[in-house]
């Protein structure tokens, strides 16, 4: 027995293996459907942008698009077929180098986008992944595949872009609009393509009862991320992702709905006994007040004390009186009123619970005649989480909620979503495709914008990393200095050497990865002083000596080099032995030449001020819990909220760095004082998903109370 696995076959035999030859083939025929699909969409993508910009900048870029096309393909292809020749290759030993390049802004938002596509697939692919790995790793007889080795996995898959994007000239804003369709595209071609490469490795007797332990999930996050990684479709080609918890809830929701208006209903008050008004009718009604909103609901858009439910009937009843489809005693059907109320909701909630502008709350609330049509047409909108005029929401919410048009690029931001909701307004006429195209456009554009802000992110975690290793070596040079200055008394010049020199010293060398050995080296020498220090105390007067050498060393790292250093030496030689004389000593260093050198140990404190906190013990468990991308509605001295972002958690002090929507940093605190804040009110933990599905999570809740009531 050779020892392979039962279907494993030598590397050296795959090249004129038909089963390898053909996952090989059928790999390359659906990717590279893929890339074609992706270049249309970059060409469709520069030709609309290219009616907006009169410099002609995007039709050149089409042009030159279009000119590479072919080169794009070969060279992706051509990364393909090396990847699949190194699966046959024997495993290479790798060591691990550690190499450090200054990247450009534009370089690192490349790297930034390929990242983001290999994270999304892997998120999004992990258990087809973890199947197909493990029986490729049968088919070349090892027991597993390196990390990235899969010809047809994800990092395979960016590394041909990336190898194909650098082939030729190419803007850096359409390279990572191009990422991102690619990534877009992949989310779904791969699915068949694992799914078929699977079912054929199976058959042919490679591992063919495996089963997966990661499961299959939807990429998703607080701010619906998922929603920008994944291509719109209609309800229709979304049937099969609504969920029995969505049907369950929705029905639940409906069913509290008419139970609350029965309840409500005036006594004796009977429904049906006027004129209904049919579809069509509502539909011209609706198109009236969406064409001209009137002040009432404006008023209501802005200082949200009203239902907006309530108005929008009212308002839609009276226009349809005004087209004369009805008396006084018109009513809506029971379905037509759990559109208008669960929208009229829908709306209330999301403008009530969001921090938005006062400007953006009429903007958005403009909105609400169109999600009624869509709700009076198609109830599958609050079923199917990816309809599209969900998704728009979602898009618009997340674009504007803290969004105060402080920065160039927040107005900016501000001012393409007036675009979008201008555009709805005057354009829709009951088909949901155009929801589609302005949230494709809309998530476009805050592509580009999510890529600045998430270089921000990693320049404020950087920062507060380097802060606490900072923090970090400071307090351990302290403390190990704190203890030998504790137990003796020393010579001004010997206690300003420790405490100012020594401790920046040993600073810079607990900065520098890996130099334990020099840092003890230089406690050992610091003790040898002292021992000489103690020994002039007791009056024995030789032989001092001690470790010039390493002192220079000392000295040099706070700027005091040459003859001011030798006089340095020379001072502590000399307070030596006037103390071992008996004699006190009146001697000094020089001041430090660095900046920031402390003059004096600092006091240590426990992070944060935790011992004076007023928390909750098991909210600060709670709070230590949190992960990286939870979202949090801060509350500052004046009253004003703000949304706020977990970016980073240190792995030095376990704070936490929050960030606002520019990728700012915003706050640094620990779980302790995270709990403090919530107990003072200034702190609440936002709920994930998207906005859509929080807001009707709330209305649940809401109609819950009320009948409780």
């Amino acid at each position: 027995m050779n020892g392979m696995l039962p279907g494993a076959q030598p590397a050296q035999a795959l090249e004129r293996n038909p089963l390898f030859e053909e996952i090989r083939k059928s790999a390359l025929e659906r990717l590279g459907l893929a890339h074609e699909a992706v270049m249309r969409q970059t060409d469709d993508y520069l030709f609309d942008r290219s009616a907006n910009n009169a410099d002609g900048a995007e039709l050149t870029a089409l042009r030159d698009l279009r000119r590479a096309r072919a080169r794009l393909w070969q060279v992706f292809e051509r990364s393909l077929d090396d990847a699949f020749s190194a699966l046959l290759r024997e495993p290479e030993a790798t060591v691990a180098r550690h190499v450090l390049n200054l990247l450009s802004e534009d370089a690192l938002e490349e790297q930034l986008a390929s990242e983001q596509m290999v994270d999304g697939l892997l998120r999004r692919h992990a258990a087809s992944l973890e199947l197909l790995e493990q029986r490729l790793a049968v088919l070349v007889d090892r027991s597993a595949l390196a990390t990235g080795s899969n010809p047809i996995g994800p990092a395979a898959l960016a590394k041909a872009m990336r190898e194909s994007l650098a082939s030729v000239e190419l803007s850096t804003g359409l390279r990572i609009a191009m990422y991102k369709f690619m990534e877009r595209e992949l989310a779904t071609a791969l699915t068949p393509l694992y799914d078929r490469v699977n079912a054929r490795l199976g058959d042919a007797g490679i591992l063919p009862r495996l089963l997966p332990t990661a499961p299959a999930r939807e990429p998703q996050s607080a701010t619906s991320t998922a929603d920008a990684g994944h291509p719109a479709g209609h309800p229709e080609q979304s049937a099969g992702e609504a969920t029995a918890q969505d049907q369950a809830l929705f029905s639940s929701l409906v069913g509290m709905l008419q139970s609350w208006r029965q309840h409500v209903m005036p006594a004796g008050a009977t429904r049906g006994n006027g004129a209904q008004l049919a579809v069509p009718e509502l539909m011209s009604a609706l198109s009236l007040l969406q064409r001209e909103t009137p002040e009432m609901l404006e008023q209501a858009f802005s200082d949200g004390g009203m239902s907006l439910g309530d108005l929008l009937r009212r308002e839609v009843l009276a226009g349809a009186r005004r087209l004369g489809m009805g008396g006084d005693d018109l009513n809506l059907s029971t379905i037509q009123e759990d559109a208008v109320d669960l929208v009229g909701m829908l709306f209330d909630v999301l403008l009530d619970e969001r921090d938005f502008e006062p400007g953006i709350r009429r903007k958005i609330g403009r909105m609400l005649v169109p999600f009624v049509k869509v709700a009076v047409k198609d109830r599958r909108m609050f079923v199917y989480k990816r309809h599209p005029a969900r998704r728009f929401l979602n898009a618009v919410a997340e674009a504007c909620e803290g969004n105060h048009g402080d920065a160039p690029q927040e107005k900016e931001m501000l001012e393409h979503v007036d675009a979008s909701i201008d555009r709805l307004v005057a354009e829709f006429n009951e088909d949901v495709a155009i929801f589609e195209v302005l949230e494709q456009e809309l998530r476009g554009f805050m592509t580009q914008q999510r890529l600045r802000v998430e270089i921000a992110e990693r320049r404020a975690a950087e920062t507060q990393r380097g802060r606490e290793r900072l923090e970090a070596a400071r307090a351990r040079a302290a403390g190990d200095i704190g203890v030998r200055l504790s137990t003796r008394q020393l010579p001004a010049v010997l206690e300003q050497l420790l405490s100012g020199y020594a401790i920046h010293h040993l600073t810079q060398l607990a900065l520098r990865g890996g130099t334990d050995v020099a840092y003890a080296n230089v406690l050992a020498m610091l003790d040898g002083l002292l021992h000489v220090s103690d020994q002039a105390a007791q009056g024995i007067v030789e032989p001092l000596q001690f470790d010039r050498s390493g002192l220079l060393e000392i000295l040099a790292s706070s700027g005091c080099v040459q003859a001011p250093a030798e006089a340095a030496i020379e001072a502590i030689a000399r307070s030596l032995s006037q103390v071992a004389s008996a004699g006190a000593s009146d001697l000094s260093l020089p001041e430090p030449m660095v900046p920031g050198a402390p003059a004096a140990p600092p006091v240590l404190e426990v992070v944060g001020g935790r011992d004076q906190l007023d928390y909750d013990p098991d909210v600060a468990e709670r709070m230590r819990g949190l992960a990286v991308d939870t979202w949090v509605q801060l509350t500052g001295e004046s009253g004003r909220g703000e949304p706020a972002k977990i970016s980073w958690i240190s792995p030095i002090s376990s704070r936490f760095l929050f960030v606002n929507r520019r990728g700012a940093r915003v706050l640094v605190a620990s779980a302790e004082e995270l709990a403090a804040m919530e107990k003072a009110g200034r702190l609440q933990v936002r709920p994930s998903g998207s906005a859509f599905d929080n807001a009707l999570q709330q209305i649940v809740g809401k109609l819950q109370t009320k009948m409780a009531a």
